[in-house]
């Protein structure tokens, strides 16, 4: 029972539905989906947008996508690699080629084709009710009308104030007055906003053709590295066998490698 002099988390208890997130809007957002008759990948999908806009210290499109999902009567539990892959290019051979002994973290070699757009497009394809422009609808007003900064956001960016300025498209996006916006503050994204508008009216071709892509590789291919538009065009994810120890009386899933979930389980 929570201790009321000593405020911290209280057991949270629902009928209908439950969604959580390390954002109070992204949760807003997939409780509203549930609401609405949406289900449980409708919501999913809702809160991973709306995080990509109002915590992209932490997700966003241009990332991976992992997941575990219990479809509803199956009894069963999938698993869903969406991470993306090294350019086509990139082999052992072309990056010893190059120089490259290390890939650093800020090497565009680091950089792989971004998996999260077509892992939505599939998983609400196969497992939702609603389509990929319907899911992003939150997200996008964040992106266009703003969101109030959340503390642990502004205190990611200042802490990264540096390096964001060492960007000029990360300085003027997350920099506009010469500093990282403070908590509470109205933070805008309008370009991120078209962007996802892109992927709502063109789905998975918005984001891996066209004018989306290209931005990408020639950014890519400017600051030396060899993605390709073929390499956006290709990628795609799939569903995989999830890994499943016993741990005392318990059946722990997590998806198997290339995710870092076995980490976890080799833990307990």
């Amino acid at each position: 029972m929570r201790n009321l002099e000593l405020p911290g988390r209280s057991p949270v208890h629902a009928a209908g539905g439950m969604a959580a997130t390390s954002h109070p809007l992204a949760t807003s957002a997939a409780i509203d989906v549930l609401r609405s008759g949406g289900n449980a990948m409708d919501a999913a999908v809702t809160a991973c947008a709306v995080q990509c806009v109002v915590e992209p210290q932490s997700t966003g499109i241009g990332g991976d996508c992992f997941v575990l999902y219990a479809p509803k009567g199956s009894g069963d539990i999938i698993a869903f690699n969406g991470s993306g892959r090294a350019p086509g290019q990139a082999t052992p051979e072309w990056l010893k080629d190059q120089g490259v002994s290390e890939i650093t973290q800020h090497s565009p070699h680091a950089v792989t084709v971004p998996g999260a757009i077509d892992a939505w497009c599939q998983l609400l394809d196969d497992h939702g009710t609603r389509s990929i422009a319907d899911t992003l609808q939150y997200a996008i007003h964040y992106a266009r009308e703003g969101y109030p900064v959340h503390d642990r956001i502004a205190s990611d960016w200042k802490r990264c104030e540096a390096m964001l300025a060492k960007d000029p498209t990360a300085k003027r996006i997350f920099m506009s007055d010469g500093k990282t916006p403070k908590s509470g503050t109205l933070h805008r994204q309008p370009e991120l906003a078209a962007t996802l508008e892109i992927i709502a009216s063109q789905g998975r071709d918005g984001f891996y053709h066209g004018a989306v892509a290209e931005d990408i590789v020639n950014h890519l291919k400017s600051v030396g590295g060899c993605h390709s538009m073929d390499d956006f065009a290709t990628a795609a994810g799939q569903y995989v066998d999830p890994i499943r120890p016993s741990y005392r009386g318990h059946e722990v899933y997590e998806c198997p490698p290339n995710g870092q979930g076995i980490a976890a389980l080799m833990m307990l």
